[in-house]
This record gives structure tokens, C-alpha cells and sequence, in this order.
């Protein structure tokens, strides 16, 4: 079984989040935030893998939606503290690809 075109389309908002973490990453002027950024990336990470099996593991769903709501807990907190209007953009895509993968889980009953 393959993984729904849906959950596939999903998967590429959370790669686009990475990418926009990886830029913010780059860009962070404040070091204490590095570990915090990289906790996020590799959430991000662990988020895209398990949306690739939620199609045929119902509890890689359920471990996705979870890992989304952690991944906006930790993206709340970067950018409350992020010291730049310029930076705001970014937070809102990643928050914005958080939200559009999440419907899609609860789509599929995670």
C-alpha cells in the first residue's frame, strides 16, 4: 500500500517547515536559541517520517498529529522570543504547514 497523495502532500508542508527552520537557523542571531531550533528541526524530521506511514499505520498517524502539536509548542516559543519582525514571516509558514498537516491527519481519523 502506498501512502496517500493527501498524507504525501502533507509531508512536503512539514519538509517545507524544515527548510524555513533551516533558514531561521542560519539567521538566528541569539546562540541560546540553537539548541532549541535544532530540537525543532529534528521534529520536523521525526514528523515527515512518520507521515509517510500514516497511510498504512494507524499509530504513526496518531504519533504524527502528536509530534505537530509539540512542533507547534516549540515553533510558539522561537517565535515569542525572536527579536525580529523580519523572522515573523517564517513563523507563520511553519505554523501555517503545522496546521494544513494536522487537518490532514484528523482527515484520516488519527
Amino acid at each position: 500500500m502506498s501512502t496517500p497523495p493527501d498524507l504525501t502532500k502533507a509531508a512536503a508542508a512539514v519538509a517545507d517547515s524544515s527548510s524555513v527552520v533551516e533558514r531561521l537557523h542560519a539567521t538566528c542571531c541569539e546562540p541560546g536559541r540553537s539548541p532549541r531550533m535544532e530540537r525543532l528541526a529534528a521534529t520536523l524530521t521525526e514528523i515527515g517520517a512518520a507521515m509517510y506511514r500514516a497511510g498504512e499505520d494507524p499509530t504513526a498517524a496518531a504519533q504524527a498529529a502528536s509530534l505537530i502539536e509539540e512542533a507547534g509548542a516549540q515553533v510558539g516559543w522561537l517565535q515569542v522570543a525572536c527579536c525580529s519582525e523580519k523572522r515573523l514571516p517564517m513563523y507563520t509558514t511553519i505554523l501555517a504547514n503545522l496546521t494544513a498537516a494536522h487537518m490532514v491527519l484528523d482527515q484520516h481519523g488519527h
